[in-house]
């Protein structure tokens, strides 16, 4: 409900956030930011794009035991998840 967005903006002296992002699709998280939503948490994407790059990476090299080989495509899968999302809501500049 983005005119209830606007309003509680306009109401209340607080910065609005929404609390789970999973789901929401693009355009919609446009228009809440629009709206006046300030803070999307996007956590439970975050735990998603490193974990499943996690199990891809250890799947496809079931022997290794050294982290620094999986945490990097797992920090490059949440940065990418974060780019994504940027650019979801117009703030990313690439």
């Amino acid at each position: 409900d983005h005119t209830l967005i606007a309003t509680l903006r306009d109401a209340v002296p607080v910065p609005l956030v929404l609390h789970g992002s999973s789901g929401v699709p693009d355009e919609e998280i446009r228009r809440a930011v629009a709206s006046g939503m300030v803070k999307i948490n996007v956590g439970t994407a975050l735990n998603t794009a490193f974990t499943g790059a996690v199990r891809d990476y250890l799947a496809a090299h079931p022997t290794t035991v050294d982290p620094r080989k999986y945490l990097v495509p797992a920090r490059e899968a949440m940065a990418g998840t974060v780019a994504d999302f940027l650019r979801a809501v117009g703030s990313a500049t690439t």
